[in-house]
């Protein structure tokens, strides 16, 4: 257990970018109404229903970590080298392929899922990304509980592969961004 309650520096960088992202997308959500919301885009999906994959993929994420923790230690002994971690993070972002983060994104400042900060007006855009911020920091808790010996040893185990926990998290940041991408960005 992790005695500081802070996420292990190995998972804190990809843990950042995680915050950082959800920060832009608190940012850009704050601009729309109900209404606009609930309406599908030019991809065939309304930015309520991508916000309500994301939440869901991090949900996801949050519940089956201790559990893929626990199973990990019963097979793997050895402890990853950091080469090995940027392999694993290296082939996430193939797999994705996302168009880089916009150039303000790397301006946002924040070390912790509290701190996130919803500027939406709108009640239903407000209660959505509120129920993303508590899911994020939920998992943010559950990472914290991780050693720094059990975040180079232990893997999470995914539909999508067996992980690092560090590419695990840049697993969720890349799928994020790739689903936001795809049915958000070109249409706000």
């Amino acid at each position: 257990m992790n005695e500081t309650g802070m996420v292990t520096e190995i998972l804190e960088i990809f843990w950042k970018e995680k915050l950082r992202f959800a920060q832009y997308c608190f940012d850009e959500l704050a601009l729309l109404d109900a209404k606009t919301f609930a309406d599908k885009r030019a991809g065939g999906k309304s930015p309520e229903w991508t916000l309500g994959q994301m939440i869901s993929y991090d949900r996801n994420f949050s519940f089956f970590l201790p559990l893929s923790l626990r199973i990990s230690g019963f097979f793997f002994f050895t402890a990853f080298k950091d080469q090995d971690i940027e392999r694993d993070i290296e082939a996430i972002r193939d797999r994705y392929r996302p168009p880089a983060f916009p150039s303000h994104f790397w301006e946002i400042q924040i070390t912790k899922a509290a701190d996130l900060k919803i500027k939406a007006a709108d009640p239903v855009v407000k209660e959505h990304c509120e129920f993303w911020k508590e899911v994020l920091e939920k998992l943010e808790s559950k990472l914290s509980g991780i050693s720094d010996r059990d975040a180079y040893r232990k893997r999470y185990t995914s539909l999508t592969g067996i992980h690092t926990i560090s590419g695990a998290i840049n697993n969720s940041t890349e799928f994020c961004h790739y689903l936001w991408n795809l049915y958000m960005a070109n249409s706000m």
